[in-house]
Formats: structure tokens, sequence, C-alpha cells
């Protein structure tokens, strides 16, 4: 097994990344029961399942880990020094998955002392669509860059939600598919042309797509103004994203005027 800190190769980072959510779905292929695992408000079994899976992978390759599923292992918020922290969510859109609803992925985030780093969000329902970025390195689709074609005008726009837009929200179409980290990587890729949170988030659930979608030139913000890398379990950011500033500015005033 490989061992990973602040000095590694990004290509290395990023192939090891595959190999987690390889496993995660080999995991997946195997489970049959999808109860709810009674230990916690809306987990599954299997979310506890993959879980395991993933984050001891990961520990073992040398990362602690912040995982939607089981909190937070080691010693490195903030992160410091050589130290690489991997927020995780092991099965991003398990409601989908519960009911055969072929949406939900894996999503992971490497985080070092400057920020996100690394990102995958591996699809895991039968397409085995990935979406990965490095910092500063770009975004791409299973292997094909990402650039994003700005859209100015709101009423040309199809928008991705979480949570119930405005009755006439502005945009052209809506789309709400439920899985936040696949939803937001869509903007990345030229399927979406934002995406608004309603209700908001877990670091885990948005920060890979987010790094993703900047590397393919978005512009992401929390529609609150904080800052969206938040390595606290507790905490809950709403991201508004879009494939030009324009677009997102209209975003952020429609969501401000529906909670009026």
């Amino acid at each position: 097994m490989p061992r990973f800190d602040y000095d590694s190769d990004d290509r290395d980072l990023i192939g090891f990344l595959h190999d987690v959510a390889d496993a995660a779905a080999d995991t997946l292929d195997e489970i049959e029961n999808w109860d709810l695992s009674g230990e916690r408000d809306g987990q599954y079994g299997a979310d506890v399942v993959v879980d395991d899976v993933i984050v001891a992978l990961l520990e073992s390759a040398g990362f602690d880990v912040l995982s939607e599923e089981s909190g937070f292992t080691g010693d490195v918020v903030p992160v410091t020094g050589s130290g690489l922290l991997a927020v995780v969510d092991p099965l991003d859109g398990s409601t989908n998955a519960s009911r055969g609803l072929p949406w939900f992925a894996t999503s992971i985030c490497i985080v070092d002392r400057d920020g996100p780093r690394a990102a995958l969000v591996a699809e895991q329902s039968g397409s085995e669509t990935r979406y990965a970025a490095v910092r500063g390195g770009g975004a791409n689709c299973d292997g094909m860059p990402l650039r994003v074609v700005p859209t100015t005008s709101l009423g040309d726009a199809v928008i991705g939600v979480n949570g119930a837009p405005p009755h006439d929200p502005g945009w052209w179409q809506t789309r709400s598919l439920g899985a936040a980290a696949l939803d937001i990587s869509l903007v990345a890729k030229g399927a979406l042309d934002g995406y608004v949170d309603f209700h908001d988030h877990g670091v885990w659930d948005y920060l890979a797509a987010v790094l993703i979608c900047r590397e393919a030139g978005c512009v992401v913000e929390d529609a609150g103004g904080r800052d969206l890398v938040v390595l606290d379990p507790n905490a809950r950011r709403s991201p508004v994203v879009a494939n030009s500033r324009p677009l997102l500015d209209a975003l952020i005033s429609a969501r401000r005027r529906s909670l009026r």
C-alpha cells in the first residue's frame, strides 16, 4: 500500500482515488440490503458498509479522514505540515441508490495545508463516469478536459437545485437529481449551466465537485458569503455554482428572493 503526504505526486494521488472508488464500486455490487442503519437519521446500512471500506483504504495510505458516515479521524484540522485530509462522501445519493435510481456516486476531496488539492467524483450506478481535478491542473471527465462555455442570460439557463426553487425562478428549466456531488459536477461538464442549494449540505457533499468546477472555469460561492472549505462535521453551507459571474450573481439573487 502506498503512503501519501504533501510531497506526493498529484498523478499518484488521483490514481489512488480511482483505486478507492473501484473498491467502493465492488462493495456496492455486493449490497442487497438497503434498509436504514438505525444509527443516524437518513443513513442506510449500505452507507456504513461502503464507508468502512473507503476509510480503511485511506487511513492505510496515510490520510486522515473526514467522512459523512463516520466523522473525523486523525488530528490534523486545520491541515498543517505534510498531512493530507480526505473529505469523503462514500455514497452520495444513497436514497437514489436505495430506490434503484441510477444517480449516485463516491466523492473524495484531498485537502492539504494550501486547501483542496485533488478531487474525484465517481458515478457508481453503472455508467462509471468519473470527474476529477487537481488544483492548478484543470478538470476532466473520463480523461477528457473540461472547460465551461459561459452563459450570461438567466432566461437561457438550465439549473440544478437541491430543494424547491421559487415558483418562477427566472431561468429556463430546473433539474433536481438528488446527488449533490454529481449534480454540481454537471456544471463543470456543461450539462447544467448552474446549481443552487436551497437548503444546505455538509462539506463532504460538495467539496470535491467545487474543486472540479473551479478548475473547469466555473464560479462558486456560498449563498451566504461564507468559506466553503469548512472542515467541521457539524457545519453546513449552501453552494451556488455557475459557468459565469453574471449568472452566479443572478442565481444568488433568485435564491435570496425565494427565501424572503
